[in-house]
């Protein structure tokens, strides 16, 4: 029978030592997983944006590891616009030993436009080799590279962010740090992964051998003071993000503020430009009532002067047919005037109708001209207003065609009536009847003596009777026609131009007014929001009062 004793010895033990040992392996090969992503010859720079989960005193950050920005960075620009929008502090490290070039400083304040700090680190670069000799591990900060380096690197970056953005530098030794870090307290064993072994591992090997203890590496390497930036942000954040905040709304403010200013005076410089077209839109359209009442007024005097015209030569003929039938004189001169009435008030409707239609084509050409001057300064398409004969208030006007003539006295005279009075110094009848006799005598000796005068004189002195109270109506028609024009039609007309035409173009300009009003509110609600942002204690937030 086999020995169970000897089988457990020769199988069963060897086997639970080398899985024991197994074991061990993969326990440490777990803790290998750092420096995976170090200089590993993919790129020159960062791929994309990183994020590294960071718990310190309880407190959790987020380190965001954001590509490089020198040379052509363009299609990673959104990634580090976008993670630094989110910062508080940015880390800019110069790994190259070398003066950063302006441009790369002024892509970092492109990039800061928010008001983010800024703290520089210049990771000096070199390997185990470089400090194999005790001279070479006195100090990092006395190497002559590392100072002027350093103080380049403040000089451009301060230069173009201020000293308020920029909080300072240090130099370090990545190389050194990570080696000193990347080690197990408890067992003293490498957390470098596996796939290093070749180079990280062999450069931490090499460093340890020279500066003998993780810790003289750590300090050695200065990213202790990087640590001291960290821990004296941890004790301020709050205050620090409150404060960022702050400054972010500032600039953003500012930014604006200047957007909005600019756009201010942009447009006060068109509406410099545009406000003399609205005058002389207004003075046009002044022009044009001023030349309707002017050609209303001169085509009814026309009209006038050619109606009492005809009519008095027809009341010529009218006297010369029927001299002696006063009566019949009045009726026909009547009847003459009456025809005439009528056509009269329709030749001055239409006189009026044609010059209120050239008032409207004057009103519109205006308004279009007014348009076409505007949109001349590319500010926007605006409709032409319309002018329509409601919008002018026009109603016919009730012309005042009473004949008015009067009584035109024709008659010869009875002087036996008057004659009468002539005897009445004589009292009581027989006087009276003396008067008569003598009035009698004298209307005959009239009659008598009026025979010795020819007919066509006497049609003649009648004819002129009626031609001075023609002219008599005429010249009162005349008289009263400015005034009738002014009162019955021009100042309704001037009304409904203020509330159509005019408004419409007062509104227009208030339109294009404006936007410079709102934006003149905005930077005044701005500008207040800054001395209410400025007023605050640090580290606070107050309620912003509108």
């Amino acid at each position: 029978m086999p020995d169970p004793l000897s089988d457990l010895l020769d199988h069963a033990l060897p086997a639970l030592q080398q899985a024991a040992v197994q074991l061990a392996r993969q326990r440490q090969q777990v803790r290998r997983v750092d420096g995976r992503i170090i200089g590993t010859g993919v790129a020159d720079f960062t791929q994309g944006n990183t994020v590294y989960p960071l718990t310190h005193e309880g407190r959790c950050f987020q380190l965001i590891d954001v590509p490089g920005i020198e040379g052509d960075e363009q299609r990673y620009a959104p990634l580090v616009r976008e993670a630094v929008a989110k910062a508080h502090l940015v880390f800019y490290v110069n790994g190259t030993n070398k003066k950063p070039e302006k441009a790369t400083a002024e892509r970092i304040g492109a990039y800061l436009r928010s008001g983010t700090q800024v703290y520089a680190i210049v990771n000096l670069r070199g390997n185990a080799d470089a400090y194999e000799f005790d001279e070479d591990r006195e100090s990092l900060q006395h190497q002559s590279g590392a100072r002027n380096a350093l103080r380049q690197t403040l000089g451009v970056l301060e230069s173009v962010l201020g000293e308020r953005v920029l909080l300072g530098g240090h130099c370090v030794q990545g190389l050194l740090a990570f080696c000193s870090l990347a080690m197990d307290p408890d067992t003293g064993l490498t957390t470098i992964h596996p796939s290093r072994e070749h180079d990280l591992v062999r450069q931490q090997r090499h460093c340890l051998k020279h500066f003998g203890t993780p810790r003289a590496m750590f300090e050695f390497s200065e990213i202790g003071a990087i640590a001291q930036v960290l821990h004296g942000k941890l004790q301020t954040f709050q205050q620090d993000i409150v404060e960022s905040n702050k400054t972010k709304v500032r600039e953003l403010l500012a930014e604006n503020l200047e957007i909005l200013k600019q756009l201010q005076k942009e447009h006060r410089a068109f509406m410099a430009k545009v406000d003399p077209q609205f005058e002389t839109c207004r003075a046009a359209i002044a022009e044009a009532l001023k030349s309707f009442e002017r050609l209303v007024v001169a085509g009814r005097g026309n009209l006038w002067n050619e109606f009492f015209n005809e009519l008095a030569s027809t009341a010529n003929e009218i006297v010369e047919s029927h001299f002696g039938d006063n009566d019949r004189i009045q009726r026909e001169i009547q009847r003459a005037f009456e025809s005439r009435q009528a056509a009269l008030a329709q030749q001055l409707r239409d006189n009026q109708g044609e010059h209120l239609a050239g008032l409207r084509q004057g009103l519109r050409q205006a308004m279009k001209r007014l348009v076409q001057d505007v949109q001349r300064f590319e500010l926007q398409s605006l409709e032409v207003c319309e002018i329509e004969a409601r919008e002018l208030g026009y109603q016919p006007v009730a012309l005042d065609m009473k004949p008015g003539l009067g009584s035109i006295a024709l008659n010869i005279g009875s002087y036996a009536a008057t004659g009468a009075t002539i005897g009445s110094p004589f009292g009581g009848l027989p006087g009276a009847a003396i008067g008569a006799a003598i009035g009698a005598v004298l209307g005959a000796l009239v009659s008598v003596m009026q025979l010795f005068v020819s007919r066509e004189k006497r049609v003649r002195r009648a004819q002129a009777q009626v031609q001075e109270r023609l002219e008599q109506l005429r010249g009162e028609a005349l008289q009263e026609l400015g005034g009738e024009v002014r009162g019955q039609l021009m100042k309704p007309l001037r009304q409904a131009l203020r509330q159509g035409v005019l408004a419409e173009v007062d509104a227009l300009q208030q339109r294009l007014v404006l936007p410079q009003e709102i934006v003149r509110a905005q930077i005044a609600n701005m500008n207040k929001i800054l001395k209410q942002l400025d007023r605050m204690p640090h580290g606070t937030l107050q309620p912003i009062r509108h």
